[in-house]
């Protein structure tokens, strides 16, 4: 059985339209999860409104504390031996779980499986995948230069352990943590197939992800530092220790936050002069635009 996991806030008039494709699907074998993160709307009795009659939902509400920490909830509460997540303005194609549990009986030692993202139009978003039947996702990535949104549907057995940390009172941490930490362990099955729709909304967590820098500074700089141990070129550790070191620096330069390895650190202190410009510059963007 497939888990599908929506973390939601504030969202009661995009949830239909998720439901909607769930009755449609070709293939019911699957419970639908939801994880309400304090929203302030009309999202639970919207929720209680969904007929059940061919899947199970569950509806579990926790105070505001950020998407990462609704998916370490999903994590723990999913009863599918399959994982993944809809976000709750995005839906899936008709097919689409049929397909994953299709692909995941016929290669018993997939682990994970990425798919195409699509507009409503159904132009896929960003590039198409490499023709490689599986591939870690981190040469995904920065080799293959497959960096827009895509579909990813995991075991459960391998994911449910992969949560996210938590430090200070950091509202945000990029999903890519997770596939960092996979990533050490695990390669990625490939199938370029259409199989679900995203439409980002102009109030999302991807339209000023560059003021979690600063929002969310403490989890960024333990992402940077996990990233950092996978990065395959100089130029990329390069611009690693310069945006760890903006989220470093709005820390206060706090030294629980600092790399524990002495040369990692060393080298993210000769970043810091420019990389205070940089911090002076997108502090005084975002704050003219209200974002911080």
């Amino acid at each position: 059985m497939l888990t599908i996991f929506t973390p939601t806030y504030n969202r009661a008039h995009t949830l239909p339209r998720l439901y909607q494709s769930l009755v449609a699907q070709t293939d019911f074998n699957f419970e639908w999860l939801i994880v309400d993160d304090g929203s302030q709307d009309e999202t639970e009795s919207v929720v209680k409104s969904f007929n059940q009659k061919h899947f199970n939902i569950r509806y579990i509400k926790q105070q505001n504390s950020g998407k990462h920490i609704a998916t370490n909830v999903g994590l723990k509460a999913a009863n599918g031996e399959l994982f993944t997540v809809l976000d709750s303005d995005d839906w899936f194609y008709s097919d689409a779980v049929e397909f994953f549990n299709t692909q995941f009986r016929k290669n018993k030692d997939m682990k994970a499986l990425i798919t195409l993202d699509t507009y409503e139009d159904g132009t896929v978003i960003g590039e198409t995948l490499p023709t490689l039947t599986k591939v870690n996702w981190v040469d995904l990535r920065y080799k293959y230069k497959v960096r827009h949104d895509k579909c990813y549907v995991f075991s459960s057995h391998e994911i449910s352990h992969m949560t996210f940390p938590q430090h200070g009172k950091s509202r945000h941490m990029p999903p890519s943590y997770q596939w960092f930490e996979f990533s050490q362990l695990y390669d990625c099955h490939l199938a370029n197939k259409s199989t679900k729709y995203v439409e980002y909304q102009s109030d999302g967590i991807s339209s000023k992800v560059k003021s979690n820098y600063f929002k969310s500074a403490e989890n960024y700089c333990e992402y940077r530092k996990i990233a950092h141990k996978q990065l395959p070129t100089l130029k990329d550790k390069v611009i690693n220790f310069m945006l760890y070191d903006i989220s470093w620096i709005h820390t206060k330069l706090n030294p629980k936050y600092r790399f524990k390895d002495s040369e990692l650190f060393l080298n993210s202190l000769i970043f810091l002069p420019p990389s205070l410009i940089l911090y002076m510059f997108y502090k005084l963007s975002f704050k003219r635009k209200g974002w911080i």
